[in-house]
């Protein structure tokens, strides 16, 4: 019988899933959490370390149907950007269904610096605005985003050049993710704080085939 948490070893490679909510795995490369749905698999890792003997995993983050069209930031951004005009923060989401990839908003109280919603379920992405603030995750930001799927910060909309902040969430586990990961189109329209290049650094990344980790 599956438990709600397992803990693997990656003594020949990376070992199939085992737990109902995620996994502890422990690779040659350190800790990591493990965690899968039928939007998104990913591994997070908890604490760095070399143990000699097992197999590397390195970090990843896997949408299952592929990145998200490049129309639904443009909605997503459009939204964030009328509740700006109003002086309010906003949240909104990505979602799949049969038909794919859809924006959802849900049923929220905004103000100028926060928003209450209820969470639910079947999402791939939640994102909420700082309005013209830098798109940081506040303590407050983090505690709240305990379920498993991407989040993100949106900032600066009083800006042409919108900044953004997106990471996967294990549980209460993160893991940064740049904006070209999660969204199919060019990236030169927004400050990615997470961009190509900035992090993780490489040693995390799992390998293009072809290349040495």
């Amino acid at each position: 019988m599956s438990t709600l948490v397992d803990y693997l070893v990656a003594r020949h490679g990376l070992p199939p899933r085992s737990g109902l909510a995620y996994d502890y795995l422990l690779a040659g490369d350190g800790l990591f959490v493990a965690a899968s749905s039928a939007l998104l698999d990913v591994r997070i890792p908890v604490a760095r370390c070399r143990i000699r003997g097992l197999a590397p995993v390195f970090a990843a983050c896997t949408l299952v149907h592929g990145r998200v069209p490049l129309m639904w930031w443009g909605a997503l951004l459009r939204c964030l950007r009328l509740a700006h005009t109003a002086g309010c923060e906003m949240l909104v989401g990505i979602a799949h269904d049969t038909g794919g990839y859809h924006l959802v908003v849900p049923r929220q109280t905004i103000s100028p610096t926060a928003v209450e919603y209820a969470p639910a379920d079947g999402w791939l992405l939640e994102v909420h605005s700082h309005r013209d603030g830098a798109a940081h995750v506040s303590t407050t930001d983090t505690a709240d985003e305990q379920r498993f799927r991407l989040y993100g910060v949106v900032g600066r909309l009083d800006q042409e050049r919108p900044q953004v902040a997106l990471r996967a969430g294990a549980f209460g586990y993160f893991l940064p993710v740049p904006w070209t990961s999660v969204f199919d189109g060019d990236p030169d329209g927004v400050d990615d704080v997470y961009g190509d290049g900035q992090w993780p650094s490489r040693e995390w990344i799992a390998p293009v085939p072809g290349e040495r980790p």
